[in-house]
This record gives C-alpha cells, sequence and structure tokens, in this order.
C-alpha cells in the first residue's frame, strides 16, 4: 500500500511541475502497450551480474508488467542517451547533467527511506534543496596493509608514507615481497581525479569545483606528490594494465606477498579471499596535510526525456535500485560468488545487514559515516575539461 500511494503521490506532482501547478490535473495513464524501461547499471564493479539479478529479482515483484532492458552506456564517454531512462552514472557528472537538463527533479516524497541514506550523498545530489538523483554506492581510495605493519599503520599523509617506503628499488610490474607500493595510475581520467582530491586536501577546502582549475597552471605541490606515488611504486608497475582488464590484479599480487601497501578501493577486497580478514586499511591524504574525506558516488538519475506516462515508474525503478533490499542481495555473496564486492553502500542500513556474517563491513561503515565526508562533484564543464587536463597531467608528469 505505501509502494502504491507513493506512486499516486508521484504522479500527482510530476503532473503539476510539468503544468505549472495547474489545477486541471490528469491520470497518468498506466494502460501501456509493451512498456519498457530502459535502464543503465554503473558497470565498474567487481561484478555488475549481481546487480542485475538483484535488480530484476526486485522489480519483477512490483512490476511484473513493465519490461526493464539493459543497457550499456559509460558516463565517462558521453552524457546519457535521450531514449535511456534510468542511469547509474558517477557523480562527477551531477552538475553536467543538473545544467544541460539531462535530469529529472525528485520529488522528496518519492525518495522511498531518505533518512537512511548518507547525509552528504544527499546533499551532493541536491541543487537548492531539490534532489536530481538518489544516491546507491560511494567509493574512495583506502591505504591497505597487512595486519602488524605497524609503520604504515602510523601513515596519515602521502609524504609520511615516502618516507617509510622510498622510490622502488627494482623495476619489475610486479614489485618483490614487502616492496614499494602498489597503485593504478594507468588511466588519465583517474590521474585527474587524484590531482583534484589532493588540491582539495592540500588547501583544506572542500569545493565542488565549480571552477575547475587551469590545465596549463598545475599546482607544484599536488605535483610533487602524484611524483612521490609514482617513485613509490615504479612508473612501468604504476602505469601497467593487464590485457584481461582485470582492474584488481594489484589486489591480489599484495595477497600473494609483493608490494609493501596498496592504494585502491574497497571494492579490491573482493580479489583478496580470506587474505582480506589479514589486512588493514585506512583513508590517506594525498598532499601534506590532514585528509580531507572526498568521495565518489555512484549516483542514479531519471533522465529528463523519459516518457511523461512512465515517469513515475522510472522513479519507482530508480529508488529500487538504490534501496537496501537491492543492494544487500547485489553485494553479497551468490551460487558464482564466494565473498562479498566490498562496495560502500549509500545506505547506512546495508552496513548493518552486511557487518553480521562479514565484520569488515563494520569497519567500512565508520569510514562511509563520518560527519566530515563530502561527495566528489566537478563543474559543468567536466567532459571537455577531462579531455584537455588527462593530456597535460601526462605530459606533466612525463617531464618531472
Amino acid at each position: 500500500m505505501k509502494r502504491i500511494f507513493s506512486i499516486f503521490v508521484v504522479s500527482i506532482l510530476i503532473v503539476l511541475m510539468s503544468t505549472g501547478c495547474s489545477t486541471q490535473v490528469e491520470t497518468v495513464s498506466t494502460s501501456l502497450d509493451n512498456p519498457v524501461l530502459k535502464v543503465a547499471l554503473y558497470e565498474y564493479v567487481p561484478d555488475v551480474e549481481r546487480f542485475k539479478n538483484a535488480v530484476l529479482a526486485e522489480w519483477e515483484q512490483v512490476e511484473p508488467n513493465i519490461e526493464l532492458e539493459f543497457v550499456s552506456w559509460d558516463c565517462y564517454d558521453s552524457p546519457p542517451p535521450a531514449d535511456l531512462d534510468v542511469m547509474v552514472y558517477d557523480a562527477i557528472f551531477f552538475q553536467s547533467f543538473v545544467e544541460n537538463d539531462y535530469l529529472l527533479p525528485i520529488p522528496d516524497i518519492a525518495i522511498e527511506n531518505k533518512a537512511d541514506l548518507l547525509d552528504f550523498a544527499v546533499e551532493g545530489c541536491s541543487v537548492g534543496g531539490t534532489v536530481y538523483s538518489i544516491p546507491q554506492i560511494i567509493c574512495t581510495n583506502l591505504l591497505f596493509y597487512r595486519d602488524g605493519d605497524t609503520a604504515i599503520a602510523n601513515a596519515d599523509t602521502v609524504d609520511d608514507l615516502y618516507a617509510i617506503i622510498g622510490d622502488r628499488v627494482t623495476s619489475d610490474i610486479i614489485p618483490g615481497s614487502n616492496e614499494g607500493l602498489l597503485i593504478d595510475m594507468s588511466g588519465g581520467t583517474t590521474k585527474v581525479c587524484m590531482y583534484l582530491d589532493g588540491l582539495i586536501d592540500h588547501t583544506q577546502t572542500y569545493t565542488d569545483f565549480d571552477v575547475l582549475p587551469d590545465p596549463d597552471n598545475w599546482d607544484a605541490n599536488i605535483i610533487s606528490r602524484l611524483e612521490m606515488l609514482l617513485q613509490m611504486a615504479g612508473e612501468e608497475s604504476a602505469y601497467y594494465w593487464p590485457d584481461n582488464n582485470d582492474a584488481y590484479v594489484r589486489a591480489k599480487w599484495l595477497q600473494q606477498g609483493n608490494g609493501r601497501a596498496y592504494i585502491g578501493f574497497t571494492e579490491a577486497m573482493s580479489s583478496m579471499g580470506d587474505f582480506a580478514d589479514d589486512v588493514s586499511f585506512k583513508l590517506l591524504s594525498n598532499c601534506e596535510h590532514e585528509n580531507i574525506p572526498i568521495f565518489y558516488g555512484d549516483v542514479v538519475g531519471v533522465n529528463a526525456s523519459v516518457s511523461p506516462n512512465m515517469q513515475e515508474y522510472a522513479i519507482e525503478l530508480a529508488n529500487l535500485i538504490a534501496a537496501e533490499e537491492s543492494m544487500v542481495a547485489a553485494i553479497s555473496p551468490d551460487s558464482n560468488n564466494q565473498y562479498p564486492q566490498y562496495l560502500l553502500p549509500a545506505r547506512s542500513s546495508v552496513y548493518d545487514q552486511m557487518s553480521p556474517n562479514f565484520p569488515i563491513y563494520g569497519e567500512l561503515k565508520t569510514i562511509a559515516t563520518d560527519s566530515d565526508n563530502e561527495l566528489f562533484l566537478a563543474g559543468a564543464d567536466i567532459y571537455d575539461w577531462i579531455e584537455e587536463a588527462k593530456e597535460k597531467l601526462a605530459e606533466t608528469l612525463d617531464s618531472e
């Protein structure tokens, strides 16, 4: 009954918004011929199939007569096409999508269990008090190290880490036992985002980068810290990308005894097996100052171009993708996977559901719910900026 009431209210609100709050409210038709919603999930996760299966299972219970068509769309390549109804995307593009009218506003009353969502993630998905996307996952780089390595445990900044690890001694792609830093710096977008994160740490001021920095005038302090990371890892290792596209290969190297420490996302633990229980992790500042915790966000938006008679269902689907039940199912082990995906949900309750069986989620909740957390956002011209910035940053690092 709650879901039916929500759909009714959303229908009324959508019609009111689209008619300038006219008192002549028309009923949204629900008798559709072969209704289909096109949806794109965020694919840069250990196992996107678990997400698809979770969404389908939940959707068939509430809207069995509306088909879901999963399509491939990469937010890093382009804005959402007009025929895509619901999409999960990186929040660094949020401001661009809002400014270019790609997103349908989502009324507060239509957001299911909003109080359970992480406050900073919801705030980052809002403009002027209006929510334009629903947070699903948050993500940040952590410093991983073997239990008992007290020196690394006491490192809080890149400078601290460099003082301990120093330059790579060998030049092999895979470092020797307990030698060097494991980090992926092969991607251009990865490096420019690391630069932006470091800039926030260096200035000790959070910004949504409404105005992005000049790619012809890099901050020398941040460049020097990126160079430290490269020196600890060795350029051949840091720039290596495997032929099989295994994004978590460095986590496996750490498990096998290679490298002193590893910087990567939490989901890398899904590739560590039981070794994940023998690893500690912490946040690390990307400069010499105290860390300001910045989190990438995978957020669910409804395309403003969605057919009017499907808008209420698109909003319902956006809620379902980010719902507690869907997220628990998506990140939990299944018949084909022995370990969780170790992603960071944007809902507090999911950590509570996961932690009894997987205590690591108790530690992850402490990180995810810190009151100082902020969402990683970027200005409306982010697409053009990334294309220019990643080329010029690569040239700058290569010339150092």
